[in-house]
């Protein structure tokens, strides 16, 4: 080798071993991902298409932790018969030396190409690619417009506390109550639904939930989905870029909860311990009710917690998050308005939970990770008791239904990585409804086959309003006496809709990704 041609070989044998530790790294994240999140594509797409404002460090971290460490170990691989094929490369040993370059070289753009193709079918990109190659008429077809159906009421409605804890299932419970664990870490919870009305799938009765679809398994599109009764489906690419907070209007054209509370007269907020900016839900409940928004940035303008507070994971813990909502719910109480609270918490978010000063040491038989996860739900289901007691205790309590649901199911497998995901169903309560679920037909509260989308007519439904035909969205009102969407057509054939593209979908709902004339521009509808 001489020392014209010596920069040159440098250079090639660091490309190649960039190339080798980026394959390890590679393969490392695909393989941390398929244990780690049990998504859909189109979940990951949406993550990776919205800003890290508001997100928890934890998930970065952790990446970083599996693919540093598969790096070096592929650098450190590389490099010893580098090294040795480097300085047996002399003039009579050149021709073996270059017939073990070109072979090394071929072994390392086969590991880059074998770490894509399994990250391709990892991902479920083939899937997502099929699905979404046809259109299909399901909304036309299935999809019921609240502009369409009259909803009314024969007396007072009841306020509205909705809610959402952060990856709430009904498999923390134990096996014996419906759950999946050898013993009950949400025992509060158990026993709420079990006194008040809770939706099951299981026909013995014992707790259950609903089952999450592709295009409600994140927080944002979980918020849409219960509230405005379709899946987050908005069209990627330079015209529908689906992170909604980079959007001037969220789905403009669509009519949600917060929109028929708000013309019924109804004061509304949304509250969350992290940044509401987060994938646009600060635009989602500002444009659809007019909510008032209070969260980390309010918390900190307010001088509830320190102008530069952060707790390392997603902004402020629950446990001060429920102290907010009593001050809030005694400030909407003492309006002459009818109100909706409604509320995410966040300390059971992916990875492991957040464990809060409140949190017990228990569960020492499990691993050390999923010993985390457990003391956080059985926290939270702590935190759940003390605020429903202080709420029963006010003079509006009687007055006010209180929905409790999860958003979607944990996003990591911690606890529930032995379940089939369809077996993991999200935990549901309604306190004081106004009404009883039908005896009559598939109706009831046994034996359910329902998805969030349900959660919309029935929310409105237990606060004393009558959906006229059961149905709004895609969702039916549970408490009606139809079958749901799902009893009627299959949960295989409903996920497999809803997850192909709909020009319906996009003209109707969010009509700015279209081009078409904003809800903003036109008239406003009244429901009544």
């Amino acid at each position: 080798m001489t020392k014209k041609t010596f920069p040159w070989k440098i250079i090639v044998y660091i490309f190649f071993g960039l190339i080798f530790s980026f394959a390890a790294a590679l393969l490392s994240v695909c393989v941390w991902y398929k244990n780690t999140f049990g998504v859909e594509f189109k979940t990951l797409l949406y993550v990776l298409s919205s800003p890290l404002k508001g997100t928890g460090a934890e998930t970065i971290r952790e990446i970083i932790a599996v693919t540093v460490p598969a790096a070096i170990a592929a650098a450190i691989v590389y490099a010893v018969p580098a090294v040795l094929v480097y300085r047996l490369a002399s003039p009579d040993r050149a021709r073996p030396c270059r017939w073990l370059e070109r072979v090394g070289a071929l072994l390392i753009c086969a590991s880059l190409i074998f770490s894509a193709v399994f990250g391709v079918y990892a991902l479920g990109i083939p899937k997502y690619i099929e699905l979404t190659r046809g259109e299909t008429g399901f909304y036309e077809e299935y999809y019921i417009s609240p502009d369409e159906v009259s909803v009314t009421s024969d007396g007072e409605t009841k306020n509205l506390i909705y809610i959402y804890l952060e990856s709430m299932e009904s498999t923390y419970a134990s096996v014996e109550d419906g759950g999946k664990q050898p013993e009950n870490y949400i025992p509060y919870l158990t026993s709420l639904a079990a006194e008040n009305i809770s939706f099951t799938e299981k026909e013995d009765g014992r707790l259950g939930g609903f089952v999450t679809l592709a295009g409600t398994d994140w927080t944002v599109a979980a918020l849409l989905a219960t509230s405005a009764g379709i899946p987050f489906s908005f069209p990627l690419g330079e015209n529908g870029n689906n992170a909604m907070n980079k959007q001037e209007y969220f789905a403009s054209g669509l009519i949600t909860l917060g929109d028929i509370l708000s013309e019924k007269g109804y004061r509304q907020m949304f509250l969350c311990g992290s940044d509401a900016a987060f994938g646009g839900r600060d635009k989602y409940y500002t444009q659809h009710g007019n909510h008032e928004i209070y969260d980390l940035d309010s918390a900190r303008e307010d001088g509830v917690v320190a102008a530069d507070y952060h707790n390392g994971f997603w902004g402020i813990e629950d446990y001060i998050l429920f102290d907010i909502a009593k001050t809030k719910l005694t400030e909407l109480a003492e309006g002459d308005e009818p109100f909706n609270l409604t509320m995410l918490t966040v300390d059971g978010h992916h990875n492991g939970g957040f464990r809060c000063k409140y949190c017990g040491d228990d569960y020492k038989e499990l691993s050390e990770r999923w010993h985390q996860t457990a003391n956080v739900v059985t926290c939270q289901d702590g935190l759940m008791e003390q605020f429903l007691g202080w709420c029963a205790e006010q003079d509006w309590y009687e007055d006010t239904v209180i929905v409790i649901s999860g958003d979607h199911p944990r996003m990591d497998p911690r606890l529930v990585s032995k379940v089939p995901y369809e077996e993991r169903t999200v935990y549901n309560c309604f306190i004081n409804a106004a009404k009883e679920p039908g005896k009559t037909g598939m109706a009831g509260e046994v034996g359910r086959a329902w998805t969030p989308f349900d959660m919309f007519p029935t929310t409105l439904a237990a606060m004393g309003f009558d959906v006229i035909g059961g149905r709004l969205g895609l969702g039916t009102d549970m408490f009606s006496g139809l079958p749901t969407l799902s009893e009627q057509i299959g949960m295989d054939v409903l996920e497999t809709e809803i997850q192909k593209y709909s020009s319906y979908y996009v003209n109707t709902f969010s009509p700015e990704l279209s081009g078409k004339e904003t809800a903003a521009e036109t008239e406003t509808t009244e429901w009544g």
